[in-house]
Formats: structure tokens, sequence, C-alpha cells
């Protein structure tokens, strides 16, 4: 008796400790299970892969340009998952920044005794960074030492300003006077204090929406990251930025490209002749550029005219003279694109056309793309109304052509034609209409992937390289 009660007590023990190992074998198993996952998700994870320029291609000075919620970004790894922008989010701010630019065409918006334009008292001259959520930025150097400042390029914004530049840290640091004929050039100044120095020149900028940017306008050295180019430069040191949108702001400020006097190709004319170009890359993961100077062009190789509009002075103006798809001449001219006309932008995400010339393409791409057996997919967002499922490959579609004055024509793949959501697995045809009459046309961003594009301000023209970048 006593030896079975005995065995029964080490049975005991032994399924005791058996269930004991089972329960740690599971959680070893689960852990490494999970710890396998993880590791598969970063590894996973998008990294980027930077664009090699060819040192003898490459120009003096070139920037490299990145999207600013890629894995490109220096400001990306700061940013949580959580307040990154959606698909959605983008197309909103997109919505946004339309809206303000074309509202400088209404009839009823004023002109100041500088030459900028106002609707309902508010200026509008200059878009804020937050309306440039999803799009490109570079990063230079301002004062001395250097400060890394990560800007967004705005070929229609004029000032360039940053509101993540300490200007104490500066020796180089000079605030300009209110009195000076220089600050009385800015489209709207204020004269206030700035560290202790009454009389100091303060820019101010207003959107419609309320949000607003306002600092001392002060000159220091600009830096040209790897190379050894500084110049003085004059820009704004914000003080005050109150925006709707800092939740997605993911640069310090924005780099103005336009051609008025205080933009950054016409402060660095004596420098670079009055010529640049960038190219976009074809997604996220992918870094493009922005290069500075003259270079040599075939001279096969045909410009566009940038043409001037003195009553909208910031903006590059083109002529679109025809559109086709997949080689079928659309039945438009010139005439449709009504006054003023068209102007390219690099903050613009969704081209805009006037809404006959858009429905006229739209339907044309939908007879083409049944053609090819696509069938159509929910709309995702209400900026678009004509999308596809991607499950399936949507490589093979028609190819949009427009062609500009000068007989310059711009073929354009799907990465410049489609605008993915890749939670939904849908792609949307990336153009839109404008949303009243008489509104000018836009080209805006994603039309512009893999060109090159080349303005030569100075001259008058612009120029389309196509596969500039990947």
């Amino acid at each position: 008796m006593t030896t079975l009660n005995c065995f029964i007590h080490l049975k005991m023990i032994f399924m005791l400790y058996s269930s004991f190992l089972l329960i740690l074998i599971s959680n070893f198993l689960e852990k490494s299970v999970a710890l396998q996952s993880h590791f598969e998700t970063v590894e996973s994870a998008p990294e980027c892969k930077r664009f090699i320029i060819d040192p003898n291609e490459m120009p003096k000075s070139t920037f490299e340009v990145f999207d600013m919620y890629g894995p490109c970004s220096p400001s990306t790894a700061r940013t949580s998952p959580m307040n990154m922008p959606s698909p959605h989010d983008i197309l909103h701010l997109d919505r946004l920044r339309v809206d303000a630019l074309q509202a400088r065409f209404k009839p009823n918006s004023t002109t100041n005794k500088n030459g900028s334009r106002f609707q309902d008292t508010k200026e509008v001259a200059h878009l804020p960074a937050k309306y440039l959520s999803g799009n490109y930025a570079i990063t230079i150097g301002l004062g001395t030492p250097s400060q890394v400042q990560t800007l967004v390029f705005d070929t229609a914004s004029d000032t360039t300003w940053s509101n993540g530049f300490h200007s104490y840290a500066s020796s180089t640091f000079k605030i300009i006077p209110c009195v000076s004929s220089l600050c009385i050039s800015l489209p709207q100044h204020t004269c206030e204090t700035f560290d202790n120095v009454e009389n100091t020149c303060f820019y101010n900028i207003r959107y419609m929406d309320g949000s607003y940017t306002k600092g001392a306008f002060a000159t220091d050295i600009l830096t040209v990251p790897q190379t050894s180019d500084v110049f003085l430069f004059d820009f704004g040191c914000a003080t005050e930025v109150n925006s709707k949108f800092n939740s997605y702001a993911n640069s310090n400020g924005v780099l103005g490209l336009g051609r008025q006097r205080f933009s950054f190709s016409s402060q660095t004319k004596q420098i670079y002749k009055g010529i640049f170009s960038y190219c976009f890359p074809s997604d996220q993961t992918l870094t493009g550029f922005l290069k500075l100077g003259p270079r040599d062009y075939p001279d096969n190789e045909r410009f566009t005219p940038l043409i001037t509009n003195t009553t909208y002075p910031s903006f590059y103006f083109i002529n679109i003279t025809s559109i086709s798809v997949g080689h079928v001449a659309l039945p438009i001219n010139h005439f449709d694109f009504t006054s003023p006309k068209t102007f390219i932008d690099t903050g613009t995400v969704v081209s805009r056309l006037p809404s006959n010339v858009y429905t006229t393409m739209r339907d044309e791409f939908r007879r083409q793309m049944a053609n090819y057996g696509y069938k159509f997919g929910q709309i995702p967002d209400i900026l678009f109304d004509t999308c596809y499922d991607n499950s399936i490959d949507l490589n093979l579609i028609p190819t949009i052509t427009f062609t500009f004055e000068g007989d310059v024509s711009v073929d354009m793949d799907s990465s410049a034609t489609l605008f993915t959501f890749s939670a939904s697995q849908i792609s949307c045809l990336a153009f839109a209409r404008n949303s009243e009459h008489g509104q000018p046309s836009i080209f805006g961003n994603i039309q512009q992937k893999k060109l090159e594009v080349v303005y030569d301000v100075a001259g008058g023209k612009l120029r389309f390289r196509p596969n500039g970048c990947n």
C-alpha cells in the first residue's frame, strides 16, 4: 500500500512538472514566433534607394529630393506612424492648396501697392508647408555654423522661411531694418521687436483658412550641402506658425522657387544664371534631385516658352496645345484652356483641367481601359471618378501624352497617370476637373514624376527630359 501511494505521488509530481514544462515550451514557441514576426516586419519595411547621379552629368550644385513621408526623409524617423498622412489626407490637403491657388484668380480679388493678390482681405500670395503634405523637400544649411533645415520646395511661393532656425546660434545672422527698401518690398510686413532689437522687419503671411506665419526677415549664410557653395540669403526666421495641419508638419518651412525678387532662383541668379531643374521619383522609397545652374543639353531637345503674366508674376505659365490618350488625339485645342491658361506647380499633387477637357480625356481613357478588360473599382475619394482594382497588373494602360507649345510632348507612364490607394488595392486616374469655369489648369507633381523638368527662368523657357530619375 505504501508502494502504491508512493507511485501515485511520483506520478502526480511527474504530471505537474510535465505541465509546467509544456507551458514553458509553449511560451517559448509563442515568443519565437513573435520575434520572428518582428524581424520579418523590420526586414519588410521600405528602405530608401538613393538615386545615383553620374558625376560627369552632375552640375556644380545638386540637392537630394525626397518625399517628406518616405523612408528617405530625415524627419520620417522622428514621426510616429500614427501621425503619417493617409492618401485621403494628402488629397484633402491638395484640395485646400488648389482652392487657395485658384482663389488668387477670382475676379473679386484685389491687388495691393506691391502687386500681391488678396482675397477677402487675407493674403494668399504664398502657401504654408502644411498645404504641401505628401510632397517633396530638400535639406539646406543656414547660418554659421550651418544648421540643417528641411524645406519643401515650391514653385508657387517666393519667400523662403523656416521655423527650425535658431538665430542666436549663428554668428552671421543679421536682421533687416524695417525702414530698408528690402523690407518695404515684401508683400506684407510689420515693424516689431526681435531679440531686443526694435524696428525689426517682420514678414507676415496669412492664409484663407486663418492660419499664418510671421517672423523676422533677415540675412544669413546659405550653404548648399556637399558643395563649397555659400552665399548671403534673405529669408524669414519664423517666430510664429499657426496652422490647422501641424500634425503633418514634417518640414521646417518653404524654399520659394517662384519668379519674384525674394525667391531662391532670383536671389542666386548671379551664381546659377536663373537655371534649375528637378526630378520627382516614381515612389516614396526613391530619391530624386534638384540641380542648380546651367548645363549642356543636346541641340535636338526642345523647350516650351515660359509665359510671363504680369497679373500673376510668381507663376510659371505654359501652353498646352493638345492631349492624346493611347495615341488617340482628343478633340480639343488650346482655346479650351481659358486665360490665364496653365501653370506648372511642384506643390499641387493632382493635375487640374477645365471640365470639358477633363471629361473628354476621362471618357477616352475609360473606353481604352475597358478594351483592355479592366473593371471599375470602388471610388475611394471624392476627387476621383475613374478607379480600377489594382490587385491585377495595371502596368498596361493607355499612355497619356500632353503636347506643349513648341511641339514639346510628354508621355506619362502608370506612375504619372494613376494615384494608388495601397490598402484598398485601388488605383484612380490622377487628374481632376476645375470646380469653376475660367480657372487656370495646373500641371501637378504626379504628372511630373520621372521627368527632369528644366527651368531656364532667365531665358524664359522650360524643358521636359524623360527618364530623369527612377
